[in-house]
């Protein structure tokens, strides 16, 4: 059990605090004496560019990342880059997950996260644009079946340097409230040592449809 979670408020105070009750960008960052016991953790790959940084809260473990073979023809493959969960032998399922795989050639962040969301079986309840340290990302609420009953998910997936970026957190719906501060506190600390740039379209344009004669 983290601090953060030793001081999270009743629901309704959180959901006061919190910019977004599922995906917040506010009311996430512990306070002077709670971070004292938060842990900046750096993540080193094969490759340097994909090197990063993120804050966990007191008490959570990094895993061993899978190191299954990836295949990138599949479209719902991604390369783990790091595991992060809040109790050491991962049950109940309440992670971070961090994974990259070459972006599209075509369309833009939100319409990937959708299809993301369709080829791994997840329930979507919504998608919000929301920014970062990072740069810009788009973010999903899902759903996902498993053997221990419904999984809340907030997928952030953003453009960098032509890669495509996946931080998922997760935690069982019933207990979803209880984590969601300890889960954003990760994704709205998340940061590259080494971004190359966003270039990719975030969202479709629309456009005002012009007036009939013109």
């Amino acid at each position: 059990m983290t601090k953060v979670l030793d001081s999270t408020p009743a629901k309704e105070e959180l959901d006061m605090a919190l910019d977004d009750p599922d995906l917040p960008t506010q009311g996430v960052f512990p306070n002077e004496e709670e971070l004292k016991d938060c842990i900046t953790v750096t993540v080193r790959q094969p490759r340097s560019d994909l090197d990063f940084s993120i804050l966990l809260p007191d008490g959570w473990y990094q895993q061993p990342a899978p190191i299954d073979k990836i295949d990138f023809s599949k479209e719902s493959e991604f390369v783990p880059l790091a595991l992060f969960s809040a109790a050491k032998e991962m049950l109940p399922p309440i992670l971070f997950t961090v994974g990259v795989r070459p972006a599209p050639k075509k369309g833009n962040v939100a319409e990937w996260l959708e299809r993301q969301c369709y080829l791994q079986q997840l329930a979507l309840e919504r998608i919000k644009l929301n920014k970062f340290p990072f740069g810009w990302a788009a973010e999903a609420v899902a759903l996902q079946a498993s053997e221990f009953g419904k999984l809340k998910l907030r997928i952030t997936m953003f453009e960098d340097g032509n890669r495509l970026f996946a931080l998922i957190g997760m935690a069982p719906l019933d207990v979803w409230d209880v984590w969601v501060v300890p889960l954003g506190l990760c994704v709205n600390t998340f940061e590259l040592l080494e971004p190359k740039g966003q270039s990719a379209p975030l969202a479709p344009k629309y456009e005002d449809p012009k007036p009939e004669g013109e």
